[in-house]
């Protein structure tokens, strides 16, 4: 999952505050995101960037230690992930 960040992720929705500029995100799978690189609250649940943005709490509600920028039930959006030409299609068997 090298490279990939929550912004990447379907489970996952930003906005921007159309004021400030800055991005908060939210996960549908229940995670907390925030930039772990600011610690003083509610100025870690916002961004310059959505990649910025990375699980923090867990779903309950216990500390999350990552390894990487996305969590273990990373889900990238289809539409997202590189296709490599003339590979097979294992559902209908046609190269792409």
């Amino acid at each position: 999952m090298s490279g990939y960040h929550c912004s990447d992720c379907i489970f996952a929705s930003f906005t921007q505050n159309e004021h400030t500029g800055l991005y908060q995100g939210a996960c549908a799978r229940g995670y907390t995101l925030a930039d772990p690189h600011v610690s003083k609250r509610p100025d870690m649940f916002f961004c310059d960037r959505k990649e910025g943005l990375v699980p923090v709490i867990d779903p309950y509600g216990k500390e999350y230690l990552r390894t990487k920028n996305v969590c273990e039930r990373f889900q990238p959006d289809e539409q997202d992930i590189p296709q490599r030409k003339g590979r097979r299609d294992l559902l209908f068997g046609q190269g792409r």
